[in-house]
């Protein structure tokens, strides 16, 4: 058990998930929804041929690569995200670059209701 050192008492652990952020580099090879199988598969803790999801299932790969498309012109859009969930991970894309992955909460899951 551990103790809350600003009032010494017993303090119950905390063991939610924490979030796995990616980040995907529009200048690489590799289009935006691969980075984000990839990132899933890696928050997961599967390998990427195993993950047992298929993302067009969920969203539509090509769109998702389209929508964050880099443009010529830096001010051509304002900052934007898209958020989907994938087997319980709630995944949110940012046009930044950023891909924000949050595990399903195990407590909530686990509840008979």
């Amino acid at each position: 058990m551990q103790m809350d050192t600003a009032r010494g008492t017993p303090r119950q652990a905390t063991t939610e998930p924490a979030e796995y952020r990616a980040y995907h580099d529009p200048s690489r090879v590799a289009k935006l929804s691969t980075t984000v199988v990839h990132a899933l598969a890696d928050a997961m803790d599967v390998d990427v041929t195993d993950a047992g999801f298929v993302l067009y299932d969920i969203v539509d790969p090509d769109s998702l690569d389209r929508l964050f498309a880099r443009t010529t012109d830096p001010q051509s859009g304002a900052p934007s995200h898209v958020a989907f969930t994938v087997d319980g991970y709630r995944v949110t894309v940012y046009s930044t670059g950023q891909i924000v992955i949050t595990p399903p909460d195990t407590a909530a899951r686990d509840r008979p209701y």
